[in-house]
């Protein structure tokens, strides 16, 4: 089962290390390698901003598996994505990731529909936000390319 807490200024480091993994940048809107002095500065506001929940997820054995990010981007709206350690794909903990911090984040923001958009050619994060409750809306362009329109929201709503 997994576990997770909200990212601290000591995750800053694990956090650019899964940003920067080939896959993950081949996977991202913006592909380009991230540079440490730049990804500081981002990190050091996303933690402080009161807009932007920031999970990591750990293993039974405490071992750091991967990080959501949701973010509030509009009224009513947010966008979320995430990230696996490479020893750790394949697991199915993507599917659980995603619902857990989808859960936790609807359960303090309750009139919010989180998006997620996933290139079309990433089979994987697809198939783990189709396993773990999002709704696919249209294929549409974001950010220059053909993706995967997810939401979600609370049941109720």
């Amino acid at each position: 089962m997994l576990k997770f807490r909200n990212a601290t200024l000591e995750d800053s480091i694990i956090y650019f290390k899964w940003a920067n993994d080939q896959a993950v940048r081949e996977q991202s809107f913006i592909s380009n390698e991230i540079v440490w002095e730049n990804h500081k500065k981002w990190f050091e506001a996303k933690v402080k901003d009161t807009a932007c929940e920031m999970y990591i997820f750990q293993d039974e054995q405490n071992n750091l598996v991967g990080q959501v990010r949701i973010e509030k981007k509009k009224a009513n709206e947010a966008l979320i994505g995430l990230s696996i350690a490479l020893e750790h794909r394949g697991k199915g903990y993507a599917q659980i990731m995603l619902k857990l911090a989808a859960e936790s984040f609807l359960s303090k923001n309750t009139d919010f529909i989180i998006n997620a958009y996933v290139k079309e050619q990433n089979l994987n994060s697809k198939n783990a936000f189709e396993k773990a409750g999002f709704s696919f809306t249209e294929i549409n362009v974001h950010e220059g390319f053909n993706s995967y329109h997810y939401i979600k929201k609370l049941e109720w709503r």
